[in-house]
């Protein structure tokens, strides 16, 4: 039996994830980038097209405890800068587009911290970025129909509640 893009990625990424190293981000990477390549006639993908939920989890890994959520968001929606605390996360342009900037924290000679854009970047469809620990960035969605897979680490409830993910006043 032909398995589906979701199946199929599930299988793959199960297979290729060994932790936070450089060959787990390059072949997760690609595989997202190869879900968003999915037609829209799956059931799975077509129930999330046209339902838009705001937070979907498609799959919870229980060996390695990735989770793979779908996303939609309305126009408009800017999350402000953020990190995922020792979490990391992929986010996969299903459709639209969205501007990530990056920023790092500075602490000057005189002891005022503030953040340094690093600069800003639309993605779009078939597109796909990886925030690493402790990685800062916000989010603005451009463009109406915005879905996303969005692949994390862990739980991020947990960096949340244990006081490791950072929310940054803009």
């Amino acid at each position: 039996m032909k398995m589906n893009g979701l199946e199929t990625f599930v299988t793959n990424v199960t297979k290729h994830w060994s932790g936070l190293n450089t060959e787990t981000v390059v072949a997760v990477r690609q595989l997202l980038v190869d879900l968003t390549t999915t037609p829209s006639d799956e059931a799975w993908l077509n129930e999330i097209v046209h339902e838009r939920p705001a937070a979907k989890e498609l799959y919870r890994d229980p060996q390695h405890g990735f989770i793979l959520l779908a996303h939609s968001e309305e126009k408009g929606l800017y999350r402000q800068p953020h990190n995922h605390g020792a979490g990391w996360v992929f986010y996969a342009v299903y459709s639209g587009e969205i501007a990530m900037t990056t920023y790092k924290q500075i602490t000057s000679s005189r002891g005022k911290t503030a953040l340094v854009s690093r600069g800003s970047d639309v993605i779009a469809g078939k597109q796909c970025r990886v925030f690493l620990p402790g990685d800062i960035h916000d989010t603005h969605c451009m463009t109406e129909g915005f879905v996303q897979f969005r692949l994390t680490s862990s739980d991020f409830k947990k960096e949340i509640q244990e006081g490791r993910m950072i929310k940054f006043d803009p």
